[in-house]
């Protein structure tokens, strides 16, 4: 019976309509096509069932699968890797012709020329498998843990060497291990320089995947494109057109990530979440705190100032004693396969790091126009030029001002309401005070107290004093009470006097405060002086 006549049966058309969780790879183009069905009984597959069309290999693929994984944990499924299915399905192949018989040929698609289908038949299979493990946890069909098991962690698996790491230190040390992958909303226009490199593309969710299941571990995807678009693409793009310059990276981890992998662990009845940022969490005046870590090359705190603090207890940095360099020496050693991948660059939603293009793009899908020419400016008004869109500039810029003035003129401000932007020298990109919103404190801060201050990622360090807005723990960006980062000034507002000026700092960046290494507060700054 083949399987097109298999899913004929009223039964089976049933079993497939009333599944817990269904997911689908390849296509007529690839040469072959499967669907996964799965239903559950408490944490156990009571049933699994398949679809599949277009070669042997993967018809066979698919019932190997579902024999597998029928009467197992979701957990013991999620951990089954391609390589075990490919190993059996070339065993059965060969053990289904005779001595010297040469392998069969395919009578139908076999596949784009040169490929092994075995091997495609594995990944398709694998990868329906988990399509339909996500499909089940987005519809809230997953089996729920009845308790938390304080020796299990869920790891955030970005694809990248990092979390890979993470994952196989917290393995080894005996812990109970469910690597985690979120699926988020990236730009469908534009065209990646390279879609391995981008965190969760497509690639690197199979990337995640292949590290777990190296590490014998299960892996699963969730799909988080709708929010993750909601509280951090739409912010981006408001952001530059109110003439900000925002961090979607540390909005991301304070109103998304990390109490989204919080929220995640708990219903799936891990204790802690595990990343693979290079912080330390100290103890301070009886709470957690986000301290730098040893490679301050790497220290990746400047990011996670706004993780609101009643989730520190809840998180685990496992590489924050450790350098990049020694990681990468543990990920070879390993034979992990994404040892050797490159790190990202790019903001993740926006592959080409064309940020200019992607929000002109993203205000006409709105149905806005994006902003057009305007005057460039000296500090007196007098016009000096011709911009093409105030979004394509950010205080401190130097490029796309013109020449010909006596020294070299900066983006000094950009105003939005009349579309002009103000050029200057240098010393007119001098800041002495910063207002923060959207402030998130670990701690009481006291009015008059001097702390260091850092006002990008890889700026130095200045002494600053908190002049006004101190007080206990802020409510943090995006929790109520607070301003969204990048949004109109609300609650939680700090002003910081420095002791000497920064430079090229812009309204929608962060400045967090550090005392000594640990960070004691942050936000988003709002104005400066």
């Amino acid at each position: 019976m083949n399987i097109e006549e298999h899913f004929r049966r009223p039964r089976n058309r049933r079993a497939l309509a009333e599944a817990d969780g269904t997911g689908s790879a390849g296509d007529e183009g690839c040469g072959a096509q499967i669907t996964v069905y799965l239903r559950f009984d408490g944490e156990e597959i009571a049933e699994a069932g398949y679809q599949a069309t277009g070669s042997r290999a993967v018809v066979a693929a698919g019932s190997l699968l579902t024999e597998a994984i029928t009467g197992r944990s979701w957990q013991q499924a999620a951990a089954l890797p391609a390589a075990w299915l490919e190993q059996e399905l070339g065993e059965d192949d060969a053990a289904e012709r005779r001595p010297g018989e040469a392998p069969p040929r395919d009578g139908e698609a076999t596949g784009p020329p040169g490929e092994d289908r075995v091997a495609q038949a594995a990944d398709f299979t694998i990868e329906a498998l988990h399509a339909a493990l996500e499909d089940a946890l987005r519809r809230d069909r997953l089996p729920t843990a009845d308790g938390i098991d304080p020796d299990a962690v869920v790891v955030a698996m970005s694809g990248g060497v990092d979390s890979a790491v993470a994952c196989m230190l917290l393995a080894r040390s005996g812990r109970r291990v469910l690597g985690l992958t979120m699926r988020l909303w990236s730009d469908p226009g534009a065209t990646p320089r390279d879609g391995a490199s981008t965190c969760c593309s497509p690639q690197a969710v199979r990337d995640a995947r292949a590290v777990c299941h190296r590490l014998g571990l299960p892996h699963l995807t969730v799909d988080l494109e709708l929010p993750f678009a909601r509280l951090v693409v739409e912010d981006f793009v408001a952001g530059y057109r109110r003439g900000w310059t925002p961090n979607p990276c540390t909005r991301c981890n304070a109103v998304f990530r990390f109490p989204r992998l919080v929220e995640l662990a708990e219903r799936l009845g891990a204790a802690t979440v595990a990343t693979g940022h290079y912080v330390r969490l100290r103890t301070r005046d009886g709470g957690l705190v986000i301290t730098r870590g040893r490679d301050r090359d790497k220290d990746q705190s400047y990011m996670l100032w706004g993780v609101p603090p009643e989730l520190l207890p809840r998180l685990e940095f496992p590489l924050g004693e450790m350098t990049k360099q020694e990681t990468r020496q543990l990920a070879r050693e390993a034979g992990l396969p994404v040892a050797g991948r490159p790190e990202s660059q790019e903001i993740c939603f926006v592959p080409g790091d064309d940020y200019r293009g992607f929000v002109a793009g993203r205000l006409e899908q709105a149905g806005e126009e994006p902003p057009g020419e305007g005057k460039i400016v000296d500090l007196e008004g007098e016009v000096i030029g011709e911009h093409r869109g105030y979004i394509g500039y950010t205080v401190g810029q130097r490029r796309g001002l013109g020449g010909g003035a006596r020294e070299p003129l900066y983006v000094v401000a950009v105003r939005p309401e009349d579309n002009v932007i103000v050029a200057g020298p240098r010393s007119a990109l001098a800041v002495r005070r910063l207002e923060l919103e959207s402030v998130n404190a670990f701690g009481e801060l006291e009015q008059g107290e001097t702390y260091g201050v850092q006002v990008r990622y890889r700026s130095g360090v200045v002494r600053g004093r908190v002049a006004a807005g101190a007080g206990a723990a802020g409510p943090g960006p995006g929790r109520p009470g607070s301003a969204p980062a990048g949004g109109p000034a609300g609650a939680g507002r700090l002003q910081v006097v420095l002791g000497e000026p920064a430079y090229g700092v812009a309204p929608g960046q962060s400045a967090v405060l550090y005392d000594g290494e640990q960070v004691v507060a942050g936000g988003v700054i709002a104005k400066t002086d």
